[in-house]
């Protein structure tokens, strides 16, 4: 149950984060401030450019992890982590800038931005936290990449002096691994 649980929470997810950069942006094309709206200064409109962008990326990992799902790929498990975490994260990024936009009448019940920052905090601990993810999306990747049989070409050997074995040292045996 938790492939679709947590599908479902990056979902949910998108639509808060699309909701508060809705407010955001319609609230920054109609206030006004030195006699211009406010979505005409580089700080609120790089706010709102980041957001898109955050939102739009969000958007797409969980497509794709929905897609592998509906494909049943072996990858699933990590791309519905992978998912529930960005766009959470993104979620609580955009529902921030949205509030740095509408500024101090955001935390009021005027606007809806002071719950949606509350809503998108919940989202990051929903159906496992975020650091969980984190422990999953690693696990799962590791999994898949010293368990390959057929591994890509490695990218390690594309260094000059890739074959001096010696040089590369992969177990440390200085004065703190002898308790000193």
């Amino acid at each position: 149950m938790m492939v679709p649980e947590r599908l479902t929470s990056a979902g949910g997810a998108l639509g808060l984060a699309r909701a508060a950069l809705e407010v955001a942006a319609r609230y920054s094309n109609r206030r006004k401030a030195f006699g211009q709206t406010i979505r005409a200064f580089q700080a609120v409109s790089f706010n709102i450019a980041d957001a898109l962008t955050r939102l739009d990326a969000a958007r797409a990992l969980t497509h794709a992890a929905g897609r592998a799902v509906d494909a049943n790929g072996l990858s699933k498990r990590r791309l519905v982590s992978e998912a529930k975490k960005f766009a959470t994260d993104a979620c609580w990024d955009v529902c921030n800038l949205a509030m740095q936009v509408v500024g101090g009448i955001g935390y009021t019940n005027v606007f809806p931005i002071e719950r949606m920052v509350r809503d998108a905090r919940l989202a990051q601990i929903w159906t496992g936290t975020n650091e969980i993810m984190s422990l999953l999306i690693q696990h799962e990747y590791f999994k898949e990449l010293l368990n390959d049989p057929n591994p890509p070409r490695l990218s390690e050997q594309d260094a000059e002096e890739a074959a001096l074995e010696d040089e590369k040292v992969y177990e440390d045996d200085d004065m703190w691994t002898k308790g000193w």
